[in-house]
C-alpha cells in the first residue's frame, strides 16, 4: 500500500539523509571544516521537503482512500510521525555544528567524546527502516532503548561539565559543549517516538514505552502464554478512558482469535485501591467483579490485568435496546443489588457525607462554571442563599439528623456505565471498583439515577428510557429502604441526589444543561432545609428531579 504510493521510497530517502547528517557531524566535531558545515547547512531544505512530501501523501492516501483498514490507517499515522521526528533530528545534527562556532577553547573539542552518542543514534536510525516496513515490535523496542542509554550517557557529561567548570575551565566553552551533549540526548527523545510510532502502528494503539513496558511484565506474571510469548501479535483496542485518568485497552493475540484480557493502566494509588477493592468484592460476591491475572507497579504508576467479562454496559443497553430488553436487564442489577446490600449489611452506620463531598468538589465545578459562583440575591422579597451557605446548613443537618440506620458494602462509583450485563448468562458484572467501601446505600442510589439524567442525549425515546429507568430504580430503592426500616431514606437521597447533580457538572461543557442540573442541585437542598428538622422521615423528594 505505502509502495504504490511512493511513501516508502520517500522515507528510506529521510532516513539516509538523516543518517548522513549524523555522521558529518560526528566527522564536524572530530575535525572542524567549513565544508563540513555548509554540507549539513545545504541538506537541511532536502530534508524538510522529504519530510513534507511523505506527510502530505500520507495524509493524501488517507482522506482520498475510504476502503483503508485500520490498521493501514494507523500505520500511516505512523510513517508521519517518524518523518516528523527524523527531520528533527537532521535539525539537531545542525544545531550542534552551529554551537560549534561558540566554542573559545577549541581543546575542549577534543578533551570531550561526543562518539559514543553518536554511535548509539547511528545504531538506532539503522533499525528504523525495519522496524517500520516489517511493523516488528522487537525491532522498535532497541530504537526505543536509544533514549534511555543516551539518558545516561548525558547524565554522566552533565556532572563532568559541571566539575570542570568548578575546577576552573573556560565557561563559555564548556556551556558550549553541554548544550552539543544536550541535543544529542534530544536525539534520543525523538527515536524514542519513532520507536513508539511503531510500536503504536503494530499493536493497534497509541501506546507509550513505559505503557508497554507495564503490559510486558503484566503479561509476563501470568499463565496467558498465548499472549506473552506472541506479543507481535497482541493488539491493543481502546475501551475508554476514566474520569480519574486510566487507561482502558482489550488486549488479544488477534492471530490465534484467543479470549481478550483488560489491561488497566494510571496511577498506582487508584489501582490499588481498585485491587482491594475487588479482592474484597471476590470474599463478599464471587463472580460479581473480574478476575485479577496480574498487578504491576512501578513508580507511580500501576497497571492491572483483569479477566475480559462478557456483555455490555447498562448505559449501551439502555441507548440501545427496546424496554422489554432494558426491564430484564434493570430487574436483575436490583436482584444482585438487593442481595448484596442484604447479605454485607452492617448495623454500624458509616455516612456517605454527601455535603462534604460536595463543598470539595465545588471548585473544579465553578472553574469551569464560574457563572455558577453567586452571591445572595433577593427577588421579590424571597431571598435565596450562595449554594455554599446552603451546602453548610445542609451539612449541619446531615451530621445531626440524617445518620444512615446501617451501611452496607456499595460499589462507590455505581454509574451505569460501570455495570455490565451478559444478556444470554443473565449475568451481572460490576467494574471500575476503586471506590467500594462501606457505607450509606444511598451513595449508589444517587450516582446511579444521576448518570441517567447527565447524559446528553435529547432524542425523546432514548430520553424516554432513561427516565424510565431512574423512575424504576427509584422506587427499588425506596422498597428497599421501607422493608429495612430505613425512615430518611428521600431525605437523605435529597442529599446523594443534590450531590450528585452539581458536582456531575464538572464534566459538562454544554451551559444550559449544566445549569439545569445545578439548580436542580439548589432546588433539593432548598426543600430539604425548609422541611422542619424533627419531621425528616415525613420528607417527599420532589419526583421531577428524577427525571429531565
Amino acid at each position: 500500500m505505502i509502495v504504490q504510493e511512493g511513501i516508502e521510497e520517500n522515507l528510506r530517502f529521510l532516513i539516509l539523509e538523516v543518517r548522513k547528517q549524523v555522521e558529518k557531524t560526528r566527522k564536524f566535531l572530530a575535525r572542524p571544516s567549513r565544508k563540513l558545515l555548509e554540507s549539513v547547512r545545504a541538506k537541511d531544505d532536502y530534508i524538510d521537503n522529504l519530510k513534507s512530501i511523505i506527510q502530505r501523501k500520507c495524509f493524501k492516501h488517507a482522506v482520498r482512500d475510504s476502503k483503508l483498514q485500520q490498521a493501514e490507517i494507523d500505520l500511516l499515522k505512523a510513517v508521519e510521525i517518524i518523518a516528523v521526528n527524523l527531520e528533527r533530528i537532521a535539525d539537531f545534527s545542525e544545531n550542534i555544528i552551529g554551537q560549534a562556532g561558540y566554542v573559545i577553547d577549541e581543546d575542549v573539542l577534543d578533551v570531550y567524546d561526543f562518539d559514543p552518542m553518536l554511535e548509539v543514534v547511528i545504531s538506532a536510525l539503522d533499525q528504523v527502516a525495519d522496524a517500520v516496513f516489517q511493523q516488528d515490535v522487537q525491532i522498535a523496542l532497541l530504537v526505543c532503548r536509544a533514549e534511555d542509554e543516551l539518558d545516561r550517557m548525558y547524565a554522566k557529561v552533565f556532572h563532568r561539565v559541571l566539575q570542570d567548570m568548578k575546577e576552573g575551565g573556560e565557561p563559555q566553552s564548556l556551556v558550549t559543549v553541554l548544550f552539543i551533549f544536550r541535543y544529542l540526548e534530544r536525539m534520543g527523545d525523538s527515536l524514542l517516538n519513532v520507536g513508539e510510532a511503531v510500536i503504536s502502528a503494530a499493536m493497534g494503539e497509541r501506546i507509550k514505552i513505559d505503557r508497554f513496558w507495564a503490559l510486558e511484565d503484566s503479561l509476563d506474571s501470568t499463565n496467558l502464554t498465548d499472549l506473552k510469548e506472541n506479543l507481535r501479535n497482541v493488539a491493543l483496542r481502546p475501551m475508554g478512558e476514566t474520569k480519574s485518568g486510566c487507561r482502558i485497552s482489550s488486549v488479544q493475540n488477534e492471530k490465534s482469535g484467543g479470549r481478550a484480557v483488560i489491561f488497566k493502566e494510571g496511577k498506582l494509588g487508584k489501582l490499588l485501591d481498585e485491587k482491594r477493592s475487588i479482592e474484597r468484592w471476590h470474599e463478599l460476591e464471587p463472580g460479581l467483579a473480574p478476575q485479577i491475572h496480574s498487578f504491576h507497579h512501578q513508580g507511580e504508576n500501576g497497571s492491572i490485568l483483569f479477566e475480559y467479562l462478557p456483555g455490555r454496559t447498562f448505559e449501551e443497553i439502555i441507548m440501545r435496546k427496546e424496554v422489554p430488553d432494558i426491564e430484564s436487564a434493570l430487574r436483575d442489577i436490583c436482584e444482585v443489588l438487593k442481595g448484596v446490600w442484604t447479605r454485607t449489611r452492617d448495623d454500624k452506620p458509616s455516612p456517605a457525607g454527601f455535603m462534604k463531598q460536595m463543598r470539595s468538589r465545588l471548585p473544579d465545578v465553578y472553574q469551569l462554571h464560574p457563572k455558577f459562583r453567586q452571591e445572595g440575591w433577593q427577588v421579590d422579597g424571597l431571598k435565596f442563599l450562595p449554594m455554599e451557605d446552603l451546602i453548610e446548613q445542609a451539612h449541619a443537618l446531615e451530621e445531626k439528623h440524617l445518620r444512615p440506620p446501617f451501611s452496607v458494602f456499595i460499589h462507590g462509583d455505581f454509574n451505569i456505565d460501570n455495570i455490565l450485563y451478559d444478556a444470554e448468562e443473565k449475568a451481572v458484572h460490576f467494574i471500575d471498583l476503586n471506590r467500594s467501601r462501606f457505607t450509606d446505600y444511598l451513595q449508589d442510589v444517587s450516582v446511579f439515577i444521576v448518570s441517567n439524567q447527565r447524559l446528553q442525549v435529547f432524542e425523546t425515546p432514548v430520553r424516554r428510557r432513561l427516565n424510565h429507568v431512574a423512575l424504576s430504580f427509584f422506587e427499588f430503592a425506596r422498597s428497599f429502604a421501607e422493608n429495612n426500616g430505613d425512615k430518611t431514606f428521600q431525605a437523605r437521597l435529597a442529599l446523594g441526589l443534590a450531590r450528585s447533580l452539581a458536582t456531575s457538572t464538572r464534566f459538562v461543557l454544554d451551559e444550559d444543561f449544566a445549569k439545569s442540573m445545578f439548580f436542580k442541585s439548589r432546588y433539593l437542598l432548598e426543600q430539604l432545609l425548609k422541611h422542619p428538622p424533627d419531621q425528616l422521615d415525613t420528607f417527599k423528594l420532589p419526583e421531577e428531579v428524577l427525571v429531565d
